[in-house]
């Protein structure tokens, strides 16, 4: 690809708050395209890189299907691999070991390495030994790191918990933020065994996915979809670059949809600046919506002069430096402050609905631990709220995994009861899977409702050019009674 990227920004945001607000949510739209840069012809493998993870442990001996499973999956990954991609397959237990190529380094895919590659998975038996996944993760980001030019992705499969990790010379928490500015990661756990926590851990902190696969039929189409999906990303790293004005901070910032991501996390603040970048991972062509808070300090004067909080671009390059290069227009994100209740618009229940999609994640993952521990009625219950909930918010991902743990009796009051001989590779799907707001709608700007009611605050008026005092809408005075500045003369009185 050559040229930079065509990135625009979209801020929506409510523009007037109460005084006794301290919180302004800005609803951000980014859209990304490189169809016009990339050359004529088919898509090429040598922008991208890829390393497959296999779980070789002791525990992938049962079922005796189960290591099977995992290699025909491997294989229907590297035959998705396109011409061109540096790729390995390591085979992981206590430690990290090279199945192809049997040296440390990536290899192009083309028919004949293919080829070997997938002799050299079909070879694989069960180990002996443990379980250490960080091992697994170092020996990605050896392979990948020498490739900073290329867009870098894992893929991880186990059946097993990290038991072994504590045995090692490296924390987790220390591989996974070596692993962060390397590369992403997709996780999937089969079996019964593993622990979600630990893949979800992975995914959010290398800005992938984590998910059970219950059916060992769906594990080869799963893993085919994941490779195109990885591949098809064409730009690398984009971030989110923001500066905040004093007395300003961002206290949430989260990738909305297609699912949501928490960001806050991988901030990398830009030295002697007010300025931080938010990686967001690599691009396809594609559209990504985001929320962000931003918490105000101090004290603030009511005005018909908006105040400067933030500006937000995007960036792609060396991202966390003034080297990074901009690639969007800047978006202001300001604030009219009012010394009455602030009015209420579309953005209000797209904030509302945004939380509820994070409140329904919640619920599945509770139902799950619950259950998880023997707590039968908790799951039941916590489970039903979440089906109805899903109901609400029409999220058809979410109840089809519910589908698989409760029987549902009344979606709309969240009436379930448990599926008897609950499966445990459900549970853990019901559990998994990316946070989606399923019909969030196209970017809207900030507006009145569409049947606001009449009891609902009222709509911000004319700024004094006097004292600065911000009127009720149709005020003839103003209300600041030392002032008692007349807008207009044919303007109506309120209340008269």
């Amino acid at each position: 690809m050559s040229g930079a990227p065509r990135v625009t920004l979209e801020a929506n945001y409510d523009q007037y708050r109460s005084l006794n607000e301290r919180e302004v949510h800005v609803y951000l739209s980014v859209a990304a395209s490189t169809a016009a840069d990339r050359p004529p012809g088919p898509p090429s493998g040598a922008r991208f890189a890829e390393v497959i993870l296999l779980d070789q442990s002791g525990s992938m001996s049962s079922p005796r299907t189960k290591l099977q499973r995992a290699k025909e999956a491997s294989c229907a990954a590297i035959d998705t691999l396109r011409e061109g991609t540096l790729f390995a397959v390591v085979a992981g237990t206590h430690r990290a070991t090279m199945v192809y190529p049997r040296e440390s380094f990536l290899a192009p895919a083309n028919a004949g390495t293919r080829a070997e590659a997938k002799q050299a998975v079909n070879r694989l038996a069960p180990g002996a030994q443990g379980t250490v996944i960080g091992a697994w993760l170092d020996k990605a980001r050896e392979l990948l790191e020498p490739h900073g030019d290329l867009i870098r992705h894992a893929l991880l499969l186990t059946d097993g918990q990290n038991v072994h990790q504590d045995r090692s010379a490296r924390s987790m928490e220390t591989v996974l933020t070596d692993c962060r500015s390397v590369f992403t990661c997709d996780a999937r756990g089969i079996g019964a065994d593993w622990e979600p926590a630990e893949l979800r851990r992975i995914a959010e902190e290398l800005q992938g996915t984590a998910d059970a696969v219950p059916d060992l039929a769906d594990l080869a189409p799963g893993f085919r979809a994941l490779i195109s999906t990885a591949m098809g990303r064409t730009l690398s790293d984009l971030a989110l670059r923001v500066r905040c004005a004093p007395g300003v901070s961002v206290s949430v910032l989260e990738q909305a949809h297609p699912a949501l991501a928490d960001l806050l996390s991988h901030r990398l603040p830009l030295a002697g600046t007010a300025a931080a970048d938010y990686p967001t991972g690599p691009w396809s062509s594609e559209t990504r919506r985001f929320v962000a808070t931003f918490t105000v300090t101090g004290d603030r004067t009511v005005g018909a002069e908006a105040e400067t909080l933030a500006s937000i671009e995007v960036v792609t390059g060396a991202i966390g430096t003034e080297l990074a290069v901009p690639v969007s227009p800047v978006g202001v994100v300001t604030a009219r402050w009012l010394d009455q209740p602030a009015p209420e618009t579309v953005l209000g229940a797209d904030r509302r609905r945004h939380e509820r999609e994070k409140e329904l994640y919640a619920l599945r993952w509770r139902g799950g631990a619950l259950f998880r521990q023997g707590d039968r009625q908790g799951a039941c219950d916590a489970w039903g709220r979440a089906v109805a909930l899903a109901t609400e918010l029409r999220n058809e991902d979410a109840l089809r995994r519910l589908g698989k743990v409760v029987r549902v009796e009344d979606a709309a009051r969240g009436v379930v009861s448990l599926l008897p001989e609950l499966d445990p590779d459900y549970v853990l799907q019901a559990m998994m899977g990316t946070v989606t707001s399923s019909s969030y709608g196209p970017s809207r700007h900030p507006g009145p409702p569409a049947d606001p009611s009449p009891e609902g605050p009222p709509a911000p008026g004319p700024g004094c050019p006097r004292c600065g005092r911000v009127a009720v809408a149709g005020a003839r005075y103003c209300e600041n009674l030392e002032c008692d500045h007349e807008f207009t003369a044919g303007s109506p009185v309120v209340g008269g």
